[in-house]
């Protein structure tokens, strides 16, 4: 049986970088930290695109969210790796955030343990995924848009 364990990953964990749809030529670009060892929310970032030669930089003290769709928080450029499912869309900023949607997707046992210092608290990600992504009716539906994700990747290359 395949089980998932919360691993307290919050969204934060994932926004080190973002695959997004290029603006002027509409390839996949990247939204990632300049300086790779300052990676924290208000770190400076840069879109760039190497299909175009696209490039832009972003350094402010202040972000917009924007859990509830498919953008990134820092240019506000729609996200690479989204597809309808469910009536919804289904989207992950990376690689390693559609990776954790899969593991917890696939999984028919679902682990969860109170945290050693703070007891329960719905701050991790297992937490916060939307109701249509954790009902099991709609795993193999999930599975196939993954799978549909993933193939937009591999073209890329």
């Amino acid at each position: 049986m395949e089980r998932f364990k919360d691993t307290r990953e919050d969204i934060y964990s994932f926004q080190n970088e973002f695959l997004v749809r290029c603006p002027c030529c509409n390839s996949c670009a990247i939204v990632r930290c300049i300086d790779p060892d300052k990676v924290d929310l208000f770190a400076p970032r840069r879109f760039s695109c190497t299909a175009c030669g696209s490039s832009k930089d972003w350094s402010q003290k202040k972000i917009e969210s924007w859990y509830s769709e498919a953008l990134d928080n820092y240019f506000h450029y729609p996200l690479w790796l989204q597809t309808s499912c469910c009536g919804e869309t289904l989207w992950a900023y990376n690689l390693q955030h559609l990776e954790f949607i899969e593991a917890f997707v696939r999984a028919k046992l679902r682990e969860r343990k109170a945290h050693e210092l703070h007891g329960w608290s719905n701050q991790s990600l297992f937490s916060r995924l939307p109701k249509w992504i954790q009902s099991g009716k709609n795993r193999e539906e999930i599975i196939k848009a993954i799978a549909k994700i993933r193939e937009s990747v591999v073209t890329l290359t």
